[in-house]
């Protein structure tokens, strides 16, 4: 397991926890990203790019370190 902010461009994993205060877990929670949840890395620079289902978003680099995922192998 590793930081979101870890991965490479065109990486997918699974988030296996979010490290965070309750409001930003909340905030995650809200845009779909929750324990279990596939995503796959489009950028990482300047800002960490991510797919969450059919949803882009754009994730700040303290808050991508703290969400934990595990590499999915495709």
């Amino acid at each position: 397991m590793s930081p979101l902010s870890s991965l490479k461009a065109g990486a997918h994993a699974i988030v296996s926890e979010i490290r965070a205060t309750a409001s930003r877990i909340d905030k995650l929670a809200a845009l779909g990203i929750l324990p279990g949840v596939e995503l796959r890395v489009q950028q990482v620079q300047p800002v960490v790019v991510i797919e969450c289902g059919e949803t882009v978003l754009a994730i700040e680099r303290e808050l991508a370190e703290g969400i934990v995922v595990s590499l999915v192998v495709v």
